[in-house]
């Protein structure tokens, strides 16, 4: 199999492991056990696929590796790769790491857009949801009556009223406020499934309507992503700018150290009559210090630099 072909399944294959083992994840809170174990695996799994296909990625479109003296990397510019000794700005196209990226944003936000739809779209899980499926009873409830309360601000209050016989025949009639499209969704004389506690039926829930997830974790799930995606957002911009305006200078790698399959380095480069450091790591076998790398810096930032072949964008040719 061609190695090209290889890094595409890879990451086809890390990508579908990351998003399910996310699913899985946010489905198995707030109880978590054996399901969120499932789910960190499934993520850890995946990322290890697509480091897999990235890395394959690279030494398809990497140049060979070049070993120099550290001076001479860091002076000579004739290393730089063809489409960067253009003026700027230059015209950009996406690398298969930024297409990657963006499409697993996209998913993962489209994952959690569903989740949210589902959730704000059913009742609220009880805090003792674990214990009441260990430990509850399941039963036949039946919808008695649905009303609209309409108040002096404008909003209107949907409720659900529904009544099931729990043990030694005692009859519960419950009557709570529901989100519209649950009220939508059923009409009275409608049969649905409750689990309650034998003890005290006060405890119970309805599985067909209930959100496997509490209101608070989905806005907490929407805090993080909010932060993460205005993080990867910077990302790209950033990357987009040095590939379009950015200086390209020959800098040299310094300090390869391996941990695990991945390899962390440090690249040296002269910039504006200073010597620069960036820090960067990368899946390659063949890397070792005084390995030539292009690096795109700001001309007015020059610590504000990006490993060429990292980066989400690449100069078109």
């Amino acid at each position: 199999m061609q190695s090209g072909q290889a890094s595409k399944i890879w990451l086809a294959l890390g990508a579908s492991l990351a998003i399910s083992g996310g699913f899985t994840v946010v489905m198995s809170l707030p109880e978590g056990g054996e399901t969120l174990w499932l789910g960190v695996g499934l993520i850890a799994a995946g990322s290890l696929a697509l480091r897999q296909g990235l890395a394959g990625t690279d030494q398809v479109t990497r140049p060979p590796p070049r070993h120099e003296g550290a001076a001479r990397a860091s002076a000579d510019d004739s290393h730089i790769e063809p489409e960067l000794r253009v003026a700027t700005p230059r015209e950009v196209t996406l690398t298969a790491r930024g297409k990657l990226v963006l499409a697993v944003w996209v998913a993962v936000l489209a994952v959690f857009g569903l989740l949210s739809h589902q959730h704000f779209g059913r009742l609220p899980a009880p805090p003792s949801k674990k214990l009441l499926d260990q430990e509850g009873v399941s039963t036949s409830a039946t919808v008695h009556s649905q009303e609209m309360r309409s108040l002096e601000n404008g909003r209107t209050l949907y409720f659900l009223g529904y009544s099931f016989t729990a043990d030694a025949g005692r009859p519960m009639r419950v009557n709570q406020s529901v989100p519209p499209r649950v009220y939508a969704r059923v009409s009275e004389g409608d049969t649905t499934e409750v689990v309650y506690m034998p003890l005290n039926p006060q405890r119970h829930y309805l599985p067909e309507i209930t959100s496997p997830v509490t209101t608070g974790m989905v806005v907490f799930i929407a805090a993080v992503l909010v932060l993460a995606a205005g993080f990867a957002e910077a990302q790209r911009r950033l990357h987009r700018r040095l590939a379009v305006s950015g200086n390209a200078v020959s800098g040299f790698t310094a300090d390869v150290r391996r941990r695990g399959g991945v390899r962390t380095f440090l690249v040296n480069y002269d910039a504006s009559g200073k010597r620069q450091t960036l820090r960067a790591r990368e899946r390659n076998p063949e890397l070792r210090n005084g390995q030539t790398v292009t690096v795109l810096y700001d001309p007015a930032i020059p610590s504000r630099a990006v490993v060429y072949r990292h980066g989400m964008y690449k100069a078109r040719t």
